[in-house]
């Protein structure tokens, strides 16, 4: 069995760093999210670099953007409920890998520490790396190819309902994680345990 673990909000928490963006310039929360909205997919699959994002900012706000703001707006912490299930998964002879939607900064930020989280996985999947993204169906069967597996071997394990339902519809079976880590624990008793 392979387990793909989403990384933000479920391996790391606190990822969210649109907030910071928008107060940090004085700009309305709202607004500034939904015109993110049309920049996120481009940047995600690597098809547009951050710089190109900050441009986009300056020219649309009035605003000097001279830093890294994704990643100097970046503060997760790692998941250590999850870490714990990934290793006991490994220990019982699963793989597990990151199955992710991220870019340059934030995913820099995370697999560049000595001691990152992702260590823990046999295998990472970033999608500003392969090109897809969640929740396109490319990007699961991706994936599935380059583990050499079919969708009934694949468990994933997300806190996005759109990306759980497009991997279900694949077959692979999911885990909907709202950060109640009594339930995940429960979900995975059957291959840690068991």
């Amino acid at each position: 069995m392979v387990f793909l673990f989403d990384m933000g909000e479920v391996i790391i928490r606190n990822v969210r760093t649109l907030p910071a963006m928008a107060e940090r310039y004085g700009l309305d929360y709202a607004e500034f999210r939904r015109d993110y909205g049309r920049y996120d997919k481009p940047l995600m699959e690597g098809f547009m670099e951050p710089s190109d994002y900050y441009r986009h900012m300056e020219a649309k706000y009035g605003v000097k953007v001279e830093e890294n703001l994704f990643r100097t707006t970046f503060r997760p912490y790692d998941n250590q409920v999850v870490l714990r299930i990934v290793d006991a998964l490994r220990a019982r002879g699963h793989r597990a890998v990151v199955a992710s939607n991220t870019f340059a900064p934030h995913w820099n930020r995370v697999s560049l520490r000595p001691d990152s989280p992702l260590n823990h996985f046999d295998s990472l999947y970033a999608s500003h790396l392969i090109g897809r993204a969640k929740p396109d169906a490319a990007f699961f069967l991706y994936i599935l190819e380059h583990e050499g597996i079919e969708a009934k071997d694949a468990v994933f394990i997300d806190d996005r309902e759109d990306n759980i339902r497009s991997a279900e519809a694949l077959g692979i079976r999911c885990f909907h994680y709202r950060w109640d880590d009594e339930a995940l624990e429960a979900f995975f008793g059957e291959w840690i345990d068991g």
